[in-house]
């Protein structure tokens, strides 16, 4: 073999060699990327599970007088949505200008990777833009204006997948405070509450294309999230819309049973909570209060029946969280603990006006409505403030985000990280 010859064929071994080093190391990357959510993330609204639940261990007992440590701000503008964190990054929307936009940020930092135009900006006397909170599913995050302008966008890119228009495609009629639901995936489906034209009440589109899939019952709608539930072997997807809580089979959106709820101006804003193994509780304001209702029969022959209602927790726009069989969560204004077996009263106080709140480690977060944060022991018997300070001014409506051992919260002028890992 001529030197010539045996040059090209080293190079050609080579350049096959670099191919397949290339390939490996693509598939590797693809790898990282499509890696499910961290097991301490927050990828939608209320977390993990939609219960305002953490499971992390860990957290700062004892805080200084100023609060927690304060890793990093950030100026926003108007809106309400509440903050996504999946993968090192953080999901949020805001109005900037005449538009409501998408933002994905660092998590760690909070400095900006990409934004993403979702539509009009929404105008209010309750406050302008977005309301509802980004949902993370792998290499997608599920965004919907205040508008009814639904998205899908890529994580990495920023990039547009599909998108939809609740009002021009399926009638829905925006509701008096906006376009509140967070959208939820469950399987290879993404659940929205629509409330539009008949049969267009809600409506299950391809998680992947934006194609519609099923859509179901006919209804104005609320400011609920779906939540998805299991009981007694059937799967079912909770709607809480203007005339009240609806079941339907996830599979195929067929009604499973129904619960009338009216509330002034559709105000049916808290997502319900499940009660394993059969309960569900609800809860509103405007003079209506509360109810736990117990789900009875199997095999898609369902139907359900009122344990206990009474005016002692009436949610306006931040949900309860249920801790060991009680609920802690905001009667109006006034913070409470109730026994969700019975609806009794265990304590109450005041001080948060209508705040919001997540559990975590044995302890309750509470962001006050004016930037009060404290740490509340989920104790039954009394309330036990840990801690508490100041963080923020002005109008608090959006709940907390706990990820990773950082505190995410906003208003509508800025947003912040606290540390509030209790280290080593």
């Amino acid at each position: 073999m001529s030197k010539k010859s045996r040059t090209a064929k080293f190079l050609l071994i080579c350049i096959t060699c670099l191919s397949a080093l290339i390939i490996v190391t693509n598939e590797i990357l693809q790898g990282f990327n499509s890696m499910p959510a961290q097991t301490n993330d927050w990828p939608q609204w209320r977390g993990p599970n939609r219960d305002g639940i953490s499971s992390e261990k860990g957290i700062l007992k004892n805080w200084p007088e100023n609060g927690p440590n304060v890793v990093w701000r950030v100026a926003v503008g108007y809106g309400y949505s509440s903050i996504a964190i999946s993968n090192g990054k953080l999901y949020t929307m805001w109005s900037e200008g005449d538009d409501e936009v998408l933002f994905c940020l660092i998590a760690s930092t909070g400095k900006e990777v990409w934004r993403y135009k979702i539509g009009r900006r929404f105008r209010n006397d309750q406050g302008d833009g977005p309301r509802s909170c980004p949902t993370v599913d792998g290499q997608v995050v599920y965004a919907a204006g205040a508008y009814g302008d639904l998205h899908a966008v890529d994580v990495e890119s920023g990039k547009r997948v599909w998108s939809r228009s609740l009002v021009m495609e399926y009638g829905s009629r925006t509701p008096r405070w906006g376009y509140s639901s967070s959208p939820l995936v469950e399987g290879d489906m993404l659940l929205v509450q629509v409330g539009g034209r008949p049969n267009f009440g809600f409506m299950a589109f391809n998680k992947k294309t934006g194609d519609v899939i099923w859509s179901s019952q006919t209804d104005r709608p609320a400011y609920s999230s779906p939540l998805a539930i299991t009981v007694n072997g059937t799967r079912q997807v909770l709607f809480f819309s203007a005339s009240g809580l609806h079941s339907v089979a996830s599979e195929n959106g067929e009604l499973l049973w129904d619960y009338p709820w009216k509330t002034s101006y559709n105000a049916n804003i808290a997502i319900p909570i499940f009660i394993s193994p059969d309960k569900v509780f609800i809860s509103t304001n405007y003079g209506v209060g509360a109810a736990v209702i117990q789900i009875k029969g199997k095999s898609g022959k369902l139907d359900v029946e009122t344990v206990w209602r009474n005016k002692k927790m009436k949610n306006h726009f931040n949900t309860s969280v249920l801790h060991d069989n009680h609920l802690f969560g905001f009667d109006n204004a006034i913070f409470k603990c109730i026994d969700a077996a019975t609806g009794e009263e265990k304590w109450k106080t005041r001080g948060f006006q209508k705040g919001s709140l997540l559990f975590v480690d044995g302890h309750l977060i509470v962001l006050g409505e004016r930037g009060r944060l404290a740490l509340v022991e989920a104790d039954p018997s009394e309330y036990k403030e840990k801690a508490s300070a100041q963080i923020l001014k002005g109008k608090c409506w959006t709940m907390p985000t706990l990820a990773g051992g950082k505190l995410y919260l906003r208003n509508q002028k800025e947003m912040l990280c606290l540390d509030v890992s209790a280290g080593t």
